[in-house]
């Protein structure tokens, strides 16, 4: 049930043959209601994956960094997304901790695809949340994609989170709207009014969270509003591929003083790592550690990851 370009086209072009001609559609049914066609039960082929799964939230953990809240990107969740990466920085004495956020009741293992602006509040109570059963001073947040995006929007949207947290880590976010492959470029082809049928195919399909990130959607507009994208006393690291063409550079980078923009082939020129592949990807790793504890250690060799 995973959401491609592929599957977002054809319903796009599918639904737009009958709602051009009329300018006020009928309204969309509820989404839990369309998810009744699909089999909604995780799959054992994913639950019995030797990559599948995180470590338990253990609010006893004791460290002496900050504690670490890492945000999963769409359609994903915190069992398939940065979890090795949580696995790891546990094994390098952190506290870590995930949610799946953004995912509707009949299919609670597919995250990210509700409202941005709804996950955001979600995020940010487990923020506070992980603060307060920890005792920590600040918490630092590592998100991919989706989550990444979620690393800078909650600290910049939500009362009180710049406030408790400190290093803000982004790998890949689409700051500046996300095209998906381009794929976007033609919703306009018709002005706003193929825009406005292009939200409701991805409202209807239960993806809400990628109209809300594409160019045109209400984070895209939130951030190019605002007055300081990253806010006050938040250090943020934007990790970024040029071999990533779903979410380009130039679409992730934030042009603030203090804001680190960091391209994986400047430390290491070979890797070909893509989107998908930023999670998994020890190059990349090193990026965040580095981010993390403020240094340019050596922490992971370079490898060529995943060009997907």
């Amino acid at each position: 049930m995973r959401l491609s370009a592929l599957s977002l086209a054809q319903a796009f072009w599918s639904l737009s043959a009958r709602a051009l001609p009329n300018p006020n559609p009928a309204p969309i049914p509820e989404v839990a209601d369309s998810l009744d066609l699909f089999n909604t039960t995780i799959p054992d082929e994913l639950t019995s994956d030797l990559l599948y799964g995180a470590p338990d939230n253990d609010f006893n953990c004791k460290s002496e960094r900050n504690p670490v809240v890492l945000l999963h990107g769409l359609s994903a969740d915190r069992d398939v997304d940065l979890n090795e990466l949580q696995w790891e920085l546990n094994k390098r004495g952190y506290c870590t901790f995930s949610i799946t956020y953004g995912a509707w009741d009949l299919v609670p293992w597919i995250g990210g695809l509700r409202n941005m602006t709804d996950s955001a509040k979600d995020i940010a109570d487990f923020i506070r949340e992980v603060k307060d059963k920890t005792g920590a001073a600040k918490v630092d947040i590592v998100g991919h994609s989706e989550g990444g995006v979620q690393a800078i929007y909650v600290p910049m949207t939500q009362d009180g989170i710049s406030d408790i947290v400190e290093r803000l880590v982004a790998l890949g976010p689409a700051i500046h709207g996300a095209q998906y492959l381009g794929f976007t470029d033609l919703w306009y082809i018709g002005g706003e009014v193929t825009r406005s049928i292009a939200k409701l195919v991805q409202n209807l399909v239960g993806c809400p969270a990628c109209d809300d990130m594409m160019t045109g959607g209400v984070v895209y507009w939130d951030f190019k509003n605002a007055d300081k994208i990253v806010q006050s006393g938040n250090n943020a690291t934007i990790i970024m591929s040029t071999s990533d063409v779903l979410v380009k550079p130039e679409v992730s980078r934030i042009d603030e003083p203090g804001v680190n923009n960091v391209i994986v082939q400047d430390t290491c020129p070979d890797d070909t790592v893509g989107h998908a592949g930023l999670m998994w990807d020890k190059s990349v790793w090193r990026l965040v550690v580095n981010a993390l504890e403020e240094n340019d250690d050596v922490v992971f060799p370079c490898e060529n990851g995943l060009s997907v």
